[in-house]
C-alpha cells in the first residue's frame, strides 16, 4: 500500500494487485473489462476503483450539502476525487492516448473457483526473483494458443469457448491432462462469473507475456521465415512440444514450463553447434530455420 498525504490526515491506496483483496480483486477485474470494451473512461474506472477501495461513500447530508453549494465548490470536490484517483497505478496507466495494462502479478489472483459446491485450484505461478510455477509444458502450450486464437476470432461465441477451455486447463478437474480436456469440464467453465474470467484471461496473459519478453525465453519467439503459400498448416506451440519430445528433450505432460522453455533453448542451442560444425553457414541457416542471425550468434 501507498500512503496519500491529504490537507487533513492521510489515505491508504493499493500498489500493487497483492494489496487488494480477492472481492476487491474481482471488482477491479470487472472495471477493467469495461474499460477495454470501451464502455468506462479511465477517469471514470479509477474514480469507480477509489470509491471501491476506500469505502467512499457520500452520506445524504453530504449530497444535500453539495448540491446547495456554489458550483465551483462542487467542481473542486470532484477535481479532488479525479486527482487522487489518479494514483492508481496499478492496474493500468494512460501513456498519451493509449490505454496500457499491468499484467504483473506476484501470484495468482484467483488461486480457487467455486462451482457447484465444488472447489478447483488453480495453477500457480509466483513471481519474485524467479518464476515459479506448476503449470506443465502442455498446459502453458495450449492456452497460449488458445489465448492467440480467440485475439483473432470474430465470434463472441467462440472467443467465449476458447477462455472457457483456458479456464478448464488451468483449474483442472483432474491432474490428467487428457482426462480433464475430454471431462467436459470447460462446460462447466461457462458458467464462471465473467469479471472472474476476465481475470484469468488477464493473469495468464501476464505469464505469457513474461516469457516472451524475457532476456533468454524471448528469443525463442523471435523468427524471420516467412512460408510461400497460404496452404502451410501451424500447429503452434504443440508443434514445438512435439518436436521437443520427439528428440528427447522432455515430456511436456510432465515437465514444467520453465523447463520447457530451457529444453527450447538447449534444443537450438544443439541445432546451431550441429549445423556450423557441419559446415553450414550462419546466413543459410538462418534463412532456413527463419532464425534471426543476432539470435544465431547469442546461442551458439
Amino acid at each position: 500500500m501507498k500512503t496519500i498525504q491529504l490537507h487533513k490526515g492521510s489515505i491508504e491506496l493499493p500498489d500493487n494487485w497483492e494489496d487488494l483483496s480477492y472481492k476487491e480483486k474481482i471488482f477491479t477485474f470487472g472495471i477493467l473489462s469495461e474499460l477495454f470494451a470501451g464502455v468506462l473512461t479511465p477517469e471514470v474506472a479509477r474514480l469507480k476503483m477509489l470509491i471501491e477501495y476506500t469505502g467512499y461513500k457520500p452520506s445524504v447530508v453530504q449530497l444535500i450539502r453539495e448540491a446547495l453549494s456554489k458550483s465551483d465548490q462542487r467542481e473542486v470536490i470532484h477535481f479532488n476525487l479525479l486527482k487522487l484517483s489518479e494514483q492508481l497505478h496499478f492496474a493500468f496507466s494512460v501513456e498519451g492516448n493509449k490505454i496500457v495494462p499491468n499484467y504483473v502479478f506476484r501470484t495468482n489472483p484467483i488461486p480457487v473457483l467455486k462451482l457447484n459446491r465444488k472447489i478447483y485450484p488453480g495453477r500457480r505461478f509466483e513471481l519474485d526473483i524467479t518464476a515459479r510455477t506448476n503449470i506443465t509444458a502442455r498446459e502453458f502450450a495450449d492456452c497460449f494458443d488458445l489465448l492467440s486464437a480467440q485475439q483473432h476470432l470474430t465470434s463472441d461465441a467462440d472467443r467465449a469457448e476458447c477462455i472457457s477451455q483456458i479456464c478448464a486447463i488451468l483449474y483442472p478437474k483432474t491432474e490428467n491432462y487428457k482426462e480433464n480436456m475430454v471431462s467436459g469440464h470447460d462446460k462447466q467453465m461457462r458458467s464462471v462469473f465473467p469479471a472472474a474470467k476476465f481475470g484469468i484471461i488477464f493473469w495468464f496473459t501476464g505469464i505469457a507475456r513474461f516469457y516472451t519478453g524475457h532476456p533468454v525465453y524471448g528469443l525463442l519467439f523471435k523468427n524471420n521465415k516467412k512460408e510461400a503459400g497460404t496452404d502451410k498448416i501451424s500447429l503452434g506451440m504443440n508443434e514445438i512440444t512435439l518436436t521437443l519430445k520427439k528428440e528427447g528433450y522432455g515430456d511436456p505432460e510432465t515437465m514444467s514450463v520453465n523447463d520447457w522453455f530451457d529444453s527450447q533453448v538447449k534444443y537450438l542451442k544443439d541445432m546451431i553447434h550441429k549445423s556450423i560444425a557441419a559446415g553450414v553457414k550462419v546466413t543459410e541457416l538462418s534463412q532456413k530455420s527463419g532464425i534471426p542471425i543476432d539470435v544465431i550468434h547469442k546461442l551458439s
